[in-house]
């Protein structure tokens, strides 16, 4: 059972992060002038002095100043960082030809079969007729030179000739525009041409590139020669989709589990755990284990090209386990919010991110109902109460071990449904009621998998290729049962709903009572009929939304 030492709810940066989601969300919706900005910080200001002389007192005066002052503040510095979609005038405005000077930040497809690549990249200098200005951002999808040595790098600068198309983010729903739109990124750059490198990337930046390129030939050790079984277990420790065959995708896809290849809070915490034990098997002191893991731990996020779900990942990470290092109380609660917060300030557009928003409330959902609920469950369903512990023989401690495990699979399988399904009705158009099951059968086989893979990249690195080709065939029987579980789970009637024009209305309406329920539900835990309320009430509202939002 979860003891609640370990799983503090107590997190007081939750009330800065909901002003600023809410300061946030006012400022993406009004366009404030300078002086309303102004103001709005003086008010701030004024109420924070007032929150800070009530701070150490039981009134709830310091409360009522200081969630408005963060509001102000937050709408105020959202203002300023929030990139500013395109104006009437300029959506007007045919595709034109420009020349710009960029910088990738992101590399989404390296080379295709037919040689082309696309990414995120961010201007530097740009002709007038683009319209755009230093820092905005940019998607381009360009032709790579056909000389084979030709390689685009993060970090590198690039000039080139191609057409600057605007996106409007009103018609770009529930599609890959409606992605880029979400997180900041306006302007498509296409059909590009007299590409040439003007800077190479930082010496960190190709180390990271090429380490990449080793850790890839090395999960290809001993590859079969049929099957693709190589193709999954590359796309999930590298984070490589486009490694991944069309079938492949579209499986993974329609039953739910898609979320296994995208470098996240699953893959930075079996990572994380492997590391501190290891770590704990060299007897090095818990206090000194955060300096030695968290920069190995970075380095993987790095190498894995940095995308803003392993670095939204890695910041949980850095705030839980630095909190050894600095002797306080571990609580995963406070780490999620102050990790959400440093990653708002950073980059104010990764609130409209799709996988900002799954990323913050599966887990907010499985701290808040999962945890509680397996707690809840395993102590009802205790078995052989009735005698100690010590008087157990083998078979029941097996059988206890066993509906332990498996009430704890099942309650953050569950709790991670509930968030992530009205997000994937309003976004896909689908939500998968087997995801469910899928996932408590499917996320120990990937937690193994993933430690097979570390396991096999440290012994390549260390120079025993031949054990670490051993350790890539043990993977690879892994990853071929867990995927004939989904196709096998895909083929099951009703595996996928389909949510066609679902509102993101009943969805934001949904989630918002979803965890303002759980929150109460909380506060109220211990009274009586707090237990029934606590297991009744959230999975209603939402599946009470999704029926109504389907309709």
């Amino acid at each position: 059972m979860v003891s609640q030492k370990q799983s503090s709810h107590r997190a007081p940066s939750l009330y800065l992060l909901a002003g600023i989601v809410l300061g946030f969300c006012i400022a993406g919706q009004l366009e404030a002038p300078f002086p309303v900005v102004l103001l709005s910080l003086g008010v701030a200001l004024l109420l924070c002095l007032v929150s800070l002389g009530f701070a150490r007192s039981d009134q709830p005066v310091w409360l009522i100043c200081f969630i408005p002052a963060a509001i102000l503040s937050a709408g105020s510095y959202a203002s300023w960082r929030l990139p500013s979609p395109p104006g009437p005038e300029e959506l007007a405005l045919p595709i034109r030809e420009a020349s710009l000077a960029f910088e990738v930040t992101q590399i989404m497809q390296k080379r295709t079969a037919y040689g082309s690549a696309t990414g995120i990249g961010r201007v530097l200098q740009a002709s007038q007729t683009s319209r755009l200005a230093y820092g905005d951002r940019i998607y381009f999808r360009l032709k790579l030179p056909p000389d084979p040595d030709f390689e685009l790098l993060r970090g590198g600068h690039y000039r080139a000739v191609g057409l600057i198309n605007a996106m409007d983010p009103a018609t770009a729903a529930n599609s890959f525009t409606s992605y880029l739109t979400d997180t900041g990124v306006f302007h498509q750059f296409t059909r590009i041409h007299s590409l040439e490198l003007s800077r190479g990337p930082s010496a960190f930046d190709i180390f990271c590139e090429r380490m990449n390129e080793r850790f890839e030939s090395y999960l290809r050790l001993g590859s079969p020669d049929s099957g693709g079984l190589e193709r999954v277990y590359i796309a999930m420790l590298l984070g490589k989709k486009a490694e991944l065959t069309p079938d492949q995708s579209d499986r993974f896809r329609s039953s739910g589990t898609m979320h296994f290849f995208a470098i996240s809070g699953l893959h930075i915490g079996v990572i994380a755990t492997v590391l501190a034990q290891f770590l704990l098997l060299l007897r090095v002191p818990r206090k000194i284990s955060p300096f030695i893991g968290l920069p190995l731990l970075y380095l993987y996020v790095e190498i894995t090209g940095a995308s803003p779900s392993a670095v939204r990942a890695f910041l949980m990470a850095l705030f839980f386990w630095f909190s050894f290092a600095l002797c306080r109380q571990r609580s995963p609660l406070a780490a999620l919010a102050a990790s959400a917060v440093f990653v708002l300030i950073i980059a104010p557009a990764q609130l409209w991110s799709l996988g900002f928003q799954l990323s913050y409330t599966v887990v907010l959902s499985i701290l808040l109902f999962g945890l509680p609920l397996y707690a809840k469950t395993s102590e009802r369903l205790t078995p052989f109460s009735h005698l100690p512990k010590n008087d157990w023989s083998p078979g029941q401690r097996l059988y206890a071990r066993s509906l332990d495990a498996a009430l704890l699979l099942f309650s953050v399988s569950f709790s991670a449904w509930l968030a992530s399904a009205p997000l994937s009705a309003a976004f896909f158009g689908y939500f998968s009621p087997s995801a469910i099951i899928l996932n408590i059968l499917l996320v120990n086989l990937v937690a193994v998998a993933i430690i097979t893979g570390v396991i096999s990249l440290v012994l390549a690195l260390v120079g025993l290729p031949l054990l670490s080709e051993f350790i890539n065939h043990a993977a690879w029987v892994t990853i071929g049962l867990m995927d004939r579980i989904v196709a096998a789970g895909i083929q099951v009637p009703y595996s996928m709903l389909p949510t066609a024009d679902f509102s993101k209305t009943v969805t934001y309406t949904m989630l918002t009572l979803y965890f303002a329920a759980l929150i109460f539900i909380e506060r109220k835990r211990g009274e009586a009929g707090g237990a029934a309320l606590f297991l009744a009430v959230p999975p209603a509202i939402v599946l009470t939304g999704l029926l109504f939002g389907s309709l």
